[in-house]
């Protein structure tokens, strides 16, 4: 349900920087003047305001942060209805994120010592004993605050958070206020009085929606807003007697007012008659170029390691290659019985070369016994070595023909594989017995 502020429970307090100092890199925006005088005229008009006169301060290019401080700490302390508070110039944002407000003697290259910071504002909206606050900014970064406290994702959120408060913001996140050359508003508050001089009275709902469609169909950056517990029936104006004359406005503006751009082409969008400043550009990413050369480097690079990863193919032994190799002679020297003592190094060598499992330009791998458990027969350990590689034979013997003075004995060779070096043994000691699983078993 709409209702209208208490007159006497309110106040207002209409900020506004129009002016700066030469040197400051900040631009003037006369508009600001006319924003300030024709809204205090809104809000107090005898037959349609809602505020005594008294009860609506205006501070037009305050000389210090102070100055507006005191203004607005005493209308915040005094307010128990309605604080109604209004800004309007050149928003900038330090290098943390945080939002100030320009003043007359702001130097937008040292903002934090020469600007009005817009939490100690915030801190005397939220100190105010006022059932309802209603905070309008038009200047850049308004909207990206509101819209930063909405996603939670950044430095400024929360900023103007504050509870039974309806914000009111100019523009959007990347969108900047627009001050038309020329016109005697800019866009945002010539929108909004425009709204406020209708012939029905608007809730903050309503008005908003109302300057929102204004700004969208001259193509103007879109309004943001903002609302804590339900501030949005408030009505500010009172709906206008039909058969009572129109006040005229303090400017002597039309109360439907027009753009006198509106026809002209399109402006870029940062002017000089911008409500913010230019805010830093990002550094353009960096580019990087590889020079032709380099990838000349490169393909030779590739090259040779192809190559060498081709030779190295050819002739070193793969691990599974070298053990199904030695495997395979392993079952070759049991098809067949050998003479006790022949040595058996240089026929197993031979017949991993003959398996056709190594690389073709390869070297034989070395075949070294290193275990000798009895001298008087060739089974033991023999170690397959290749490039680091290791394989290792286990023989045993089994005796078919024992030795005379003319032959020596005829074993069978049973031999087994396994990965790795052989474990190093030497020949048993007198008092040892022969190892059990190179011992040759006669038999019975």
């Amino acid at each position: 349900m709409t209702r209208l502020p208490d007159p006497d429970r309110s106040r207002a307090v209409l900020i506004g920087t129009s002016t700066h100092a030469e040197g400051s890199g900040l631009p003037g925006l006369p508009a600001i003047g006319a924003n300030l005088a024709d809204l205090r005229q809104v809000l107090t008009d005898p037959a349609t305001g809602s505020l005594p006169a008294d009860h609506c301060i205006t501070a037009a290019d305050p000389a210090t942060a102070g100055e507006v401080g005191t203004l607005l700490a005493r209308a915040a302390a005094e307010a128990t209805d309605l604080l109604f508070v209004y800004y309007g110039g050149h928003g900038l944002v330090d290098d943390r994120g945080r939002l100030h407000l320009a003043l007359p003697h702001t130097d937008a290259a040292d903002i934090r010592w020469t600007a009005l910071p817009f939490e100690t504002l915030r801190e005397e909206l939220l100190d105010s004993p006022a059932a309802i606050r209603v905070l309008v900014l038009d200047c850049c970064f308004s909207g990206r605050a509101i819209e930063a406290m909405t996603s939670g994702h950044s430095t400024v959120a929360g900023q103007i958070d504050v509870a039974g408060t309806y914000t009111l913001a100019s523009t959007s996140a990347n969108a900047v206020a627009y001050a038309p050359e020329g016109a005697t508003h800019t866009a945002f508050t010539g929108a909004l009085l425009a709204a406020l001089r209708g012939p029905v009275a608007l809730s903050l709902d309503d008005l908003f929606d109302e300057v929102r469609r204004d700004l969208a169909v001259r193509d103007m950056p879109r309004p943001q807003r903002r609302v804590v517990n339900n501030a949005g029936n408030l009505v500010l104006v009172r709906p206008p007697d039909p058969t009572a004359p129109r006040p005229a406005p303090a400017t002597g503006q039309p109360a439907s007012w027009t753009d006198p751009g509106a026809s002209a082409p399109p402006r870029p969008l940062w002017h000089q008659g911008s409500v913010t400043a230019l805010p830093k550009p990002r550094r353009p990413k960096a580019e990087i170029r590889v020079p032709p050369w380099a990838w000349l480097l490169l393909s030779f690079l590739a090259a040779g390691l192809i190559g060498w990863y081709w030779l190295y193919t050819q002739t070193h032994w793969d691990k599974g290659d070298l053990k199904e190799a030695v495997q395979q002679a392993a079952v070759e020297l049991g098809e067949q019985s050998r003479f006790a003592d022949t040595p058996l190094e240089a026929l197993i060598a031979q017949l991993i070369d003959e398996s056709g499992k190594g690389p073709q330009h390869g070297t034989t791998p070395s075949v070294t016994r290193v275990s000798e458990p009895d001298s008087g027969s060739n089974a033991g350990d023999y170690e397959v070595t290749s490039q680091g590689l290791a394989v290792c034979m286990h023989v045993t013997t089994t005796l078919k023909t024992p030795g005379n003075a003319l032959l020596p004995a005829t074993v069978d060779l049973d031999a087994t594989v396994s990965d790795g070096a052989c474990p190093t043994a030497g020949h048993p000691g007198a008092d040892d017995g022969p190892s059990p699983s190179s011992t040759p078993s006669e038999n019975s």
